[in-house]
């Protein structure tokens, strides 16, 4: 699916190389979410618990949807063998 204006800059695959690069995106759709851009639509854990001092889980998935043209998205990241990802669905 293609995307629309308000989700265009997400469109890309991203790897994020550190745990600090994962949790700056998490931030950023943090504010996504509460702006009513993306819809979180499924979720290993509340985003917010990505801060807490441990890892809320060895594997954390969250999916989102664009409010405006519905395409989905997911950010994963495996905290015991390491490595996250954005990408489109």
């Amino acid at each position: 699916m293609a995307g629309c204006t308000k989700c265009a800059g997400f469109s890309e695959r991203i790897n994020f190389s550190t745990p600090g690069e994962y949790k700056d995106v998490v931030r950023q759709l943090i504010e996504i979410v509460d702006q009513g851009i993306f819809v979180l639509i499924e979720a290993s854990c509340p985003l917010r618990d990505v801060f807490q001092p441990v890892w809320p889980d060895d594997v954390l998935a969250h999916g989102f949807r664009c409010a405006a043209c519905g395409r989905m998205f997911d950010l994963r990241a495996d905290t015991y063998h390491g490595g996250a990802s954005w990408k489109p669905r």
